[in-house]
């Protein structure tokens, strides 16, 4: 796996619960992917835009893919997910929504800016791996090599 970059992951979630489940699914493979991760709306489109205190790409990375929680506050994540696709740069980046209810599920999959995918939380270790490799293609390729 010489010159492979670890998969980036920006999580953003507000609830400390939740981000340690969610990074405990991330960490139970040992896939090594590189996770950053935010507390709320603001902060994250600050990150994905290089703003304030993130203004340095190189200590703070552009991800590979967003797991964006959708009951965020002041902006849910539909709505962080809809300034996302208004930037041109952001557009093609993945973003898996995580949903506590049914019904955030459906907003998130029926809504006019859709997500790469949408999860319920708690997402299992599983999921998640799969969840990863059908929404960034060369986490798949990463993980298989970490297997030979």
């Amino acid at each position: 796996m010489s010159n492979e970059k670890e998969p980036r992951i920006l999580l953003v979630e507000d609830d400390n619960t939740d981000r340690e489940k969610t990074l405990e699914a991330l960490r139970k493979h040992g896939l090594g992917y590189e996770v950053r991760f935010v507390a709320g709306p603001h902060e994250a489109l600050d990150y994905l835009l290089g703003r304030g205190r993130f203004h340095e790409r190189s200590r703070h990375p552009m991800p590979d893919v967003v797991l964006l929680d959708m009951s965020l506050a002041p902006l849910d994540g539909l709505r962080v997910l809809g300034r996302i696709r208004e930037v041109e740069a952001l557009r093609s980046l993945p973003v898996v929504i995580l949903c506590t209810t049914p019904e955030e599920r459906e907003r998130a999959m029926v809504g006019s800016v859709r997500a790469h995918a949408c999860a319920m939380k708690p997402v299992s270790a599983d999921d998640m791996r799969d969840l990863l490799r059908m929404t960034y293609p060369s986490m798949a390729t990463y993980a298989a090599m970490r297997f030979e």
